[in-house]
């Protein structure tokens, strides 16, 4: 009886150690969704990208220049240190980096 628990428990193992796994690219203070088919409006600026006279960002993954669209929101300025969105609710200011670094007690 103790070999089909052992065998049952060896084969179910990966499986909850591969869910257990965080990615180590994922962007500090990100929180993953529940539910991965919901489309969700949270913006994440991961970089900034100047060559030259040549800037791009990348949000949520997509490399964008000056004027692009993404989802309902308009990229108009690329800075060094984040971007500025139009949208039919406002413009909108993405940073690179967060104002709070560590909470201290």
């Amino acid at each position: 009886m103790y070999k089909i628990i052992l065998v049952a428990l060896l084969l179910f193992l990966p499986q909850y150690a591969n869910s257990q796994q965080v990615d180590p690219t994922k962007p500090f203070g990100a929180v993953a969704s529940a539910n991965s088919s919901e489309k969700s409006t949270t913006l994440i600026l991961q970089s900034v990208i100047q060559s030259n006279n040549n800037k791009k960002a990348i949000i949520n993954g997509q490399v964008l220049n000056v004027g692009d669209k993404y989802k309902s929101f308009a990229l108009i300025a690329i800075n060094a240190n984040g971007v500025v969105l139009d949208s039919p609710q406002g413009r909108m200011e993405l940073s690179l980096f967060s104002g709070v670094i560590v909470n201290s007690q």
